[in-house]
This record gives C-alpha cells, structure tokens and sequence, in this order.
C-alpha cells in the first residue's frame, strides 16, 4: 500500500507538503515553512536580497512564486551533480521501499543526483526533526510508501502518469527511515 499526498491543508497528510503551515529551522533562521528556505536556497550564494524577500514572503505560495520567477538566476550549481562535500551531509542507506513497488519497470534517477535534491532533503529532516507531532505522524507511515501525488510535477511528485521521479516522497521515505533509527 502507499499513502499519497499534496495539499498542506489535508488533515491527515498535509504536514507532508512544503506548503503546509509548519515552521523550521535550518540554515542558520526560522522559516514560515519548508517551502521557504528551499525557494531561497536557489539564490543563497549570489542573491541575498532575493534570499531576505522569500524569507519575507507571507504565504508558501508566495515563497514558491519567488523562487519558481526565471527573470531571477539561479544558482549555478542548482540542477548539477553535489559536490563530495555536500553529499557527506546526506547518509549513504537505500530506502526500505523499493521503488519498484510504488513504479514496476522504471528505473528512478539516483536520489541525491542534484544540488536541489541534497536542499530538499535537509530542509525535510529539519522540518520533522524539529516538531514531535508531524514527526510522530511521518514516522507511523512506515513501512507505507509515500508518493507526493502531484500531478503536474514528475519531478518532485510522480507526475500525471504515475512514473514520475517521486523525489519528495523518496526523501521522506529515507527521513522517516532516519527518526526511526533514532537520528535526525
């Protein structure tokens, strides 16, 4: 069985979504929501004003809008390869859940093949590890596969043909892994 999920609203599941109303700290600052220091992560290095607006932002969407907005540059490094240092922060385990279950016959690009990957992931195990009720309700999915059912994102979510990379999902999926073993 899997446990699907993508609005930050739904009672049950919600709390599994960057737009759900659940502060954390990572980065040095508090943020509203994950939403926010991952937009702002795209422009860490070289925009520091546009880091200080999407801490600003009011609402995830906001957050998300400033961070999705292409008339600003990313980062150079966003979409490449994590360096050896970055990838000493993410842990070297497979996940419980093979992927094949959730997508037989696709074969899922390595977890942390990209710089965002790598942001999404610390920003994930700060959110759960920083509030005991929204870790308590990730950590009681297991051992159920996570899929962030969103529809126009194959990326993050495994997109409206059901084969998409499901990045989201996989991260908190190795997360809960985490807190179960007691890290995080």
């Amino acid at each position: 069985m899997s446990i699907k999920f993508y609005s930050g609203t739904d009672p049950q599941t919600g709390c599994f979504s960057n737009f759900s109303p659940h502060s954390v700290h990572v980065y040095g600052q508090t943020w509203k929501t994950s939403e926010h220091p991952f937009q702002a992560m795209k422009y860490w290095s070289h925009r520091p004003d546009l880091v200080k607006r999407v801490w600003e932002a009011l609402t995830p969407g906001t957050a998300a809008r400033l961070g999705r907005d292409r008339g600003f540059p990313l980062r150079e490094d966003w979409d490449s390869q994590p360096d050896e240092e970055m990838l000493k922060r993410v842990p070297k385990v497979t996940l419980e859940i093979d992927d094949q279950v959730i997508r037989p016959g696709v074969t899922a690009e390595p977890l942390f093949a990209r710089v965002k990957d790598v942001v999404m992931y610390e920003v994930c195990l700060a959110k759960f590890s920083g509030n005991a009720e929204i870790r308590k309700t990730l950590v009681d999915t297991f051992p159920e596969a996570l899929i962030e059912d969103a529809q126009y994102d194959p990326y993050w979510g495994w997109g409206c043909s059901h084969v998409g990379e499901n990045k989201l999902g996989r991260i908190l999926m190795l997360v809960r892994l985490q807190l179960l073993k007691g890290g995080g």
